[in-house]
């Protein structure tokens, strides 16, 4: 009995290392501490990085030195996505790719071409499905002084189209960046930045009632500016009066959804949060995105109705409300985002990219479509107006406002999540400017700017 159990301990422990390393192996390799990157940078020719137009964004001079765009305003407005030559941003390509780009992925029979031809040995070069046009002008729209992020997809295909985070830094010098700690430029707001979602988290919240709440069409609740729940009221800076749900969606009504999360409870609305990503460890390929958390532990009426607004203790990247917005416009079906568009390796040939999630359906078809209505009429007529984009492009959004501190002298968070519902401009958006002030005036005309650069671009 003893060795039986020693076994089944053994192959318990080995089946774990085997998933580790299956699921974390990359990440190990991208370790910026790792030694064999260090080696591997002495005597292979680290490869390019260049973005989907093939604007060269990072190379390998010929003394062996990494360089980056001569153009220092496209360096900074992709300096978080590229990343530096001594891994100080551990989430960039030059660092996270490091695999592909110092040869690691290179077979035998590369390795023996590149002996007999004396060549030295190259890594692979990346093709990145960013735009740098479309990033150099976010980065120069964005509200000046002010720190966020911008990540805009292609919702049919997981392409990320750009993925800004302010401020920036210059990747020829990192010094500066680090000898402003405060500033924190070396962290990509886009993924790494975890924010109280306010009003945005009410596709959340939609969702879980649309999928959970029987004859939700009779539902009407009268808006007087409060809703006393436990030892707390959730307020309202006016009276909305008699509304349906979707007039409280599109009037992003506090009161009427913390009403609402009483009859769904934590078990339901829980429910629906998770399966929409949040408490989900992500483990995409191409990128590292920090987890979005939603409580479960504090089963109080009150924190229950301040996460149905996106307040309390839920916290989200911009990438993750980008990727909410996307499985809305996909009929409630999610897709891994892409940031790797093509490897190439030194003899031209071409690698497969990393497999990819794709199809996974977090929300039935019936309830992204009812939010999807709800979402156009957000930007004809209620808090995202300053979203449209106009000429038969039809946009669906969400603002957000949310409260960053108890201190009321200090400005909410600005946030727009949306996304265009033309079949030749998919694009999904989502806009966090921090301490920026209202979502309405500050985000939504950000995100009207990008996507019309978007279709301009043609991309």
């Amino acid at each position: 009995m003893l060795l039986m159990l020693c076994l089944v301990l053994f192959g318990m422990t080995t089946a774990y290392c085997c998933y580790s390393v299956y699921f974390y192996g990359g990440r190990w390799v991208a370790n910026p501490h790792n030694p064999r990157i260090s080696s591997q940078k002495q005597h292979v020719v680290m490869g390019r990085v260049t973005d989907r137009d093939g604007t060269v964004l990072a190379y390998t001079d010929e003394t062996g030195a990494r360089r980056y765009h001569s153009s220092r305003d496209t360096r900074m407005a992709v300096s978080q996505v590229v990343g530096d030559s001594g891994g100080k941003v551990s989430t960039g390509v030059d660092t996270f790719h490091a695999q592909y780009l110092l040869g690691f992925k290179a077979n035998v029979l590369e390795r023996l071409g590149d002996a007999f031809t004396g060549t030295p040995q190259r890594g692979d070069d990346l093709t990145l499905t960013i735009s740098e046009r479309l990033s150099r002008y976010i980065a120069e729209q964005f509200p000046g002084g002010k720190r966020g992020a911008v990540v805009m997809l292609n919702y049919k295909t997981g392409e990320i189209l750009s993925m800004v985070s302010m401020p920036q830094f210059d990747p020829t010098d990192v010094g500066s960046a680090l000898g402003d700690e405060t500033a924190g430029a070396l962290i990509n707001r886009a993924t790494q930045g975890l924010y109280p979602p306010g009003s945005t988290f009410k596709i959340v919240t939609m969702a879980s009632a649309l999928e959970n709440l029987p004859d939700l069409q009779d539902f009407a609740f009268d808006c007087t500016g409060y809703f006393p729940v436990g030892n707390y009221s959730v307020t309202e800076s006016g009276e909305h009066g008699v509304q349906t749900l979707s007039e409280a969606f599109v009037h992003s009504c506090n009161t009427t959804f913390a009403a609402l999360s009483q009859d769904l409870g934590y078990a339901m609305l829980g429910q629906t949060a998770q399966a929409m990503g949040f408490n989900e460890n992500f483990l995409f390929s191409d990128l590292i995105v920090y987890n979005s958390s939603y409580p479960i532990d504090d089963l109080s009426p009150e924190d229950l109705a301040w996460s149905s607004i996106g307040q309390g203790r839920v916290l989200t990247t911009p990438m993750h409300m980008a990727l909410i917005a996307s499985v809305i416009a996909n009929d409630g079906v999610f897709n891994e985002p892409r940031l790797l568009g093509a490897i190439t390796t030194a003899q031209g040939g071409q690698r497969p990219l990393p497999a990819a999630e794709t199809g996974r359906r977090m929300i039935t078809a019936a309830a992204a479509q009812q939010i999807e209505k709800d979402m156009i009429r957000v930007v004809k007529s209620g808090t995202g107006t300053r979203a449209a984009v106009g000429n038969g492009y039809v946009v669906a959004g969400k603002t957000g406002t949310a409260e960053a501190s108890n201190d009321k002298s200090i400005e909410p968070h600005a946030w727009f999540v949306g996304y265009i519902t033309n079949d030749n401009a998919p694009y999904a958006i989502c806009v966090l400017v921090e301490n920026g002030g209202s979502g309405g005036s500050v985000a939504a005309p950000l995100a009207r700017k990008a996507l019309q650069k978007a279709i301009n671009l043609g991309l």
